[in-house]
């Protein structure tokens, strides 16, 4: 059989099917738009050995680089290409995508790889900006419940400063509790978690029961109950430098100029209240010397 009989055989030119080629590992580079931003050594090394031993089983996506011919920029694979690197192999398997690589990216990072859930909220609220979607849509690109990217999207809301640290892995904060603090809809109750969730001792349990005892003891806010230092959840109380943060997040919140909401408005009359009978407490309390 001759070689382009062959071809036609094998390679059709109006294949459904991308073909894998290989590429100089020099020629590649990552997206710095991708969701994930981490990549942990030792993953890395562990994931080079395998390839070392089995070979590499799957190619990586690539997307022709837009300025600069002969170079090739990663949809999805970022790790496997990393992991050639670290082996010293001079090209790798691939195969050229076309398609919306944003897409790609991240549903193939959500499919194979634990991203944390900073990493994810971040890509899929990128998303849903640069495709102009509604939560409907993207839930029904990335296969999930429209209540679980609500849930994902509302962690964004969290601190910067507490979400740089879980990008970071510097803390190591469970999705569900990054989940359950965002929800805390009171300013006053969510910046005494937000100091139990910096030092990395924070549960869902805990932020239930805050919520609860805020609920059942407003009018007794400042007070140290016995029932708040019970084992059933933290104390809820307010440090001077959490009151500085969320006097920041105020100004923050002030100078945007968007609505506060009904929900908003009703938290800060509460802390508003909260702050006068602290005040009126302390004036009538003088501080032992």
């Amino acid at each position: 059989m001759m070689i382009s009989e062959a071809s036609e055989t094998l390679v059709t030119s109006d294949s459904r099917f991308h073909h894998s080629f290989e590429v100089a590992l020099d020629s590649i580079e990552p997206d710095l738009e991708q969701a994930r931003k981490q990549h942990a050594p030792d993953d890395i090394a562990a994931l080079a050995g395998t390839m070392a031993a089995e070979g590499q089983l799957q190619p990586i996506l690539l997307r022709r680089h837009p300025s600069e011919r002969g170079r090739w920029v990663i949809v999805a694979g970022e790790r496997r290409w990393r992991a050639a690197q670290l082996n010293g192999w001079p090209t790798i398997l691939a195969i050229e995508h076309d398609k919306d690589p944003e897409i790609a990216s991240l549903v193939e990072n959500l499919q194979r790889v634990d991203l944390n859930a900073v990493e994810e909220a971040t890509g899929v609220r990128r998303l849903i900006e640069s495709k102009q979607w509604t939560q409907d849509q993207a839930a029904g690109v990335l296969g999930k419940p429209k209540s679980e990217v609500s849930a994902l999207l509302r962690i964004l809301s969290l601190p910067s400063d507490l979400l740089a640290l879980v990008l970071t892995s510097e803390l190591s904060i469970p999705r569900n509790v990054l989940v359950e603090l965002a929800r805390v809809d009171d300013l006053m109750v969510q910046e005494s978690l937000l100091q139990l969730a910096r030092e990395g001792a924070l549960t869902v349990k805990m932020i239930r029961s805050a919520k609860e005892n805020y609920g059942a003891n407003l009018s007794t806010r400042g007070e140290r109950s016995s029932d708040r230092k019970s084992s059933s959840g933290p104390p809820v109380q307010v440090s001077f430098r959490a009151v500085e943060t969320m006097a920041g997040r105020l100004r923050a919140a002030r100078e945007s100029g968007k609505p506060i909401g009904e929900k908003g408005r009703k938290s800060l009359q509460q802390l508003r209240q909260a702050i006068d009978e602290l005040l009126a407490n302390s004036t009538t309390r003088p501080q032992a010397e």
